[in-house]
């Protein structure tokens, strides 16, 4: 992880952008190596309640890297208190580490993050967060796992996919009339 690494700012307590990737792969090695320094850090004490936040949501990514169950972490964070932010964090933090393995229920959790941050935004971040999910919504999800993959890999695939499927296919099926423009 370098220095501009999202999870290493959360893994120091410090808060990300709503734009942040969180879910690039973590080998065995480094999930340990970033549950220690977290549990560390969150064992000395001395922390606010967003460091806190920001810790938890580290160890939450940290534990799915190692392979551990993330879902009785996930609804405690999601039953605590807090902002917009931190539920809008949370969600696309879930749906992130769910699309690096292309698991179900990846988008519900991709969409209900977005639909929660879409007004604490900057205009560039939101076509960017609004753009890559649009791109990744290409992907076939499953219920198992499958071989985890960077955000870059990821969308690399969905373009291609979306190529494959030809224009005006990048979308669920409609009846074919377009409703965006008067006319």
């Amino acid at each position: 992880m370098n220095e501009a690494d999202p999870v290493r700012q959360l893994a120091e307590g410090a808060s990300v952008s709503l734009a942040s990737w969180l879910a690039d792969p973590l080998d065995g090695d480094q999930a340990q190596r970033l549950l220690e320094g977290v549990r560390q850090r969150m064992h000395a004490g001395r922390t606010d309640d967003a460091e806190r936040f920001s810790l938890r949501l580290a160890e939450l990514i940290g534990c799915y890297w190692a392979g551990d169950d993330i879902e009785s972490a996930y609804q405690t964070m999601s039953a605590l208190p807090g902002d917009a932010y931190r539920h809008a964090l949370l969600e696309l933090c879930r749906g992130q580490l769910f699309m690096a393995r292309r698991r179900l229920p990846a988008q519900q959790h991709l969409d209900r993050g977005f639909q929660l941050a879409a007004h604490l935004l900057e205009a560039e971040d939101y076509f960017l967060v609004l753009r890559r999910h649009e791109l990744l919504r290409q992907l076939p999800l499953a219920a198992t796992p499958g071989d985890a993959a960077t955000l870059e890999a990821l969308l690399r695939e969905a373009q291609v996919i979306a190529r494959l499927k030809g224009p005006g296919r990048h979308h669920e099926p409609g009846n074919g009339k377009h409703l965006d423009t008067i006319g």
